[in-house]
């Protein structure tokens, strides 16, 4: 029985690296240079899906030439959806016939996209036909594992070059570059040339090299005020602005961030933590976590519990109640136009910072 491989989800960077290596398995590296592999391109180009099917389809049917195997690779195809219809047309229906039975021992079959529903027939179909699946789904901030996930794949990358880096650059790193696999590739990449000798990546490595994302930008913002770095936090809000961010998005995350400081207030007087460290929450009594399970501070990594504590306790309830109320009427500004909306956010930045220099 030939092979099959169908890789799937919506993380494009490891799916597409993950289809190479298996390319690179099957026909040998380079794997352009095998005589036995047809690549039937799905992405470039002007040719409709329906097309590039339709040439795979052909690919299938053909057989070897020049070679006692064959391996097709529908490479990078745009969208498997269509695959997943409950009627699908010529010529997905015909490549669904074709994959549904174990395929001849001469021939490999790889096919990369999106769009595969593994609750659909199709993939019902492709398993029972011997089909390995495999799902690259990108890492989303609401996922549960995300940070553990982001922190796995930085401290891998870590590991093969040779290099550590700090809590607080890998801290950065997790929140701000986001789950695309492929943006963290390239960031991490960058970094680990920038710092060239130096055996460490730092925080202030990442504030200098890594590419200034809305994110990324707006994440430094937000902990420049908290720290109370004025001249940083005014640099950068003017950085937003520039850039084009509208005024009322950056009010809206700054209200988050003061909002949420209040809740880990709230978290913290049910732990009992009050002067947070680096070893609080790892080291906290067993105890105290199954009395409060839903805790949201026991549901984080212990580093990045102690950066969220250490930002709220750096304001009192009365001034977090201050700096919302502040962050309202800039609110209220801007939506009935009363002022320049440059200066009513450089005046709110000032006013929740200032307080806060160290």
């Amino acid at each position: 029985m030939g092979k099959l491989f169908v890789i799937s989800g919506d993380d494009d960077f490891s799916r597409k690296q993950r289809a190479r290596e298996i390319i690179g398995e099957l026909a040998g590296d380079p794997p352009e240079d095998n005589p036995a592999l047809e690549i039937v391109s799905g992405d470039g180009g002007d040719a409709k899906d329906a097309v590039i099917a339709g040439r795979f389809l052909d690919a299938l049917r053909t057989p070897p030439f020049l070679s006692d195997t064959k391996i097709v690779w529908l490479r990078h195809f745009s969208d498997l959806a269509p695959f997943c219809e409950a009627e699908p047309v010529d010529p997905y229906d015909g490549i669904i016939a074709f994959l549904s039975d174990p395929l001849p021992e001469e021939l490999s079959v790889v096919i990369d996209g999106p769009g595969l529903d593994q609750r659909k027939s199709f993939a019902r179909a492709l398993k029972n036909a011997g089909a390995v699946l495999e799902s690259k789904a990108a890492a989303k901030m609401t996922d549960r594992n995300y940070a553990d996930s982001r922190r796995m794949a930085i401290e891998d990358f870590m590991r093969s070059s040779g290099k550590r880096i700090d809590r607080d650059a890998m801290q950065f790193l997790c929140e701000a570059v986001g789950g695309d696999a492929g943006v963290l590739a390239n960031e991490l990449e960058k970094l680990r040339c920038y710092v060239g000798m130096a055996p460490d990546i730092t925080l202030a490595d990442c504030r200098e090299i890594v590419s200034r994302t809305p994110e990324t930008i707006s994440w430094e913002y937000t902990g420049a005020i908290v720290s109370g770095d004025v001249r940083r936090a005014l640099r950068l809000a003017g950085i937003m602005l520039d850039a084009g961010e509208p005024e009322i998005k950056i009010l809206a995350i700054l209200s988050g961030e003061f909002q949420k400081m209040a809740q880990t207030r709230l978290a913290m007087a049910e732990l009992g933590v009050k002067r947070p460290g680096p070893n609080t929450f790892s080291s906290l009594p067993q105890e105290v976590r199954e009395k409060y399970p839903d805790n949201p501070l026991l549901k984080l990594h212990p580093y990045r519990a102690f950066k969220v504590c250490e930002g709220a306790a750096r304001f009192s309830d009365g001034e977090l109640a201050e700096k919302l109320t502040a962050i309202r009427d800039a609110s209220r500004a801007l939506v009935s136009g009363g002022g320049d909306r440059r200066i009513i956010l450089e005046q709110l930045t000032l006013k929740l910072a200032a307080k806060n220099r160290k």
